[in-house]
């Protein structure tokens, strides 16, 4: 299984379209992808399903799917080859790091779709809407840029709220506790993941919710 995972490892740094912290691409996403297009990030996006279904659905758009593994990276940036999808690429970095490899309001919008939830209190400071990385997302973000989070763990998601809302500068736009039942809430926010369509299958709502940053 080790072998196995360098293998993706080291072939995954091959790929044209994948990154690693080495390469030093803040401020210049718009090179790698040609264009001066809106950048959206998937952050912990594991097997990128829901990146790889916006880059198809959004030409228009460019989209950066950024895991800390890079044999979970591997697949989906080969598939991304294959397919011939030019708006699609893979960063693979710890999340600490995301405000060194992208720039100060350089990225549009953030989606954040069931990341661990580290249940135990003592862990915290790895939650993904944990005010550390807020902070990171914000500077990232450029004015108006939206952040979207998903999940089907109720006690995460209502941390995360909670968080939103003691920062005192989250402007919601929805907020959905049964995502896929909620006429109100985009499309772009069904698109499935694998780990989503099991969590469905077991019965379990999907929690949404999208934010910009103010001022405040």
């Amino acid at each position: 299984m080790a072998r196995r995972k360098l293998f993706k490892k080291a072939e995954y740094e091959t790929f044209h379209n994948a990154y690693t912290p080495s390469d030093q691409q803040a401020g210049r996403w718009h090179e790698v992808f040609e264009n001066q297009h809106p950048l959206i990030l998937e952050l912990g996006c594991g097997k990128a399903e829901f990146s790889v279904g916006m880059a198809k659905k959004y030409p228009e758009q460019n989209f950066l799917g950024v895991d800390l593994k890079a044999d979970r990276l591997w697949k989906p940036a080969g598939d991304a080859l294959e397919e011939e999808i030019p708006n699609l690429a893979f960063l693979c970095i710890n999340l600490l790091h995301i405000d060194e490899h992208v720039a100060e309001n350089e990225a549009d919008e953030i989606w954040i779709t069931f990341p661990d939830p580290f249940p135990k209190k003592r862990q915290a400071k790895h939650r993904l809407l944990h005010p550390i990385f807020l902070h990171k997302y914000q500077k990232v973000l450029k004015p108006g840029g939206i952040l979207h989070f998903k999940t089907d763990n109720l006690e995460l998601f209502q941390y995360s709220l909670e968080v939103l809302v003691e920062g005192g500068n989250a402007g919601f736009r929805q907020l959905s506790f049964d995502l896929h039942q909620d006429g109100r809430i985009s499309e772009d926010a069904k698109i499935l993941t694998t780990y989503e369509r099991k969590f469905l299958d077991m019965g379990k709502t999907i929690n949404y919710v999208s934010m910009t940053f103010t001022e405040a």
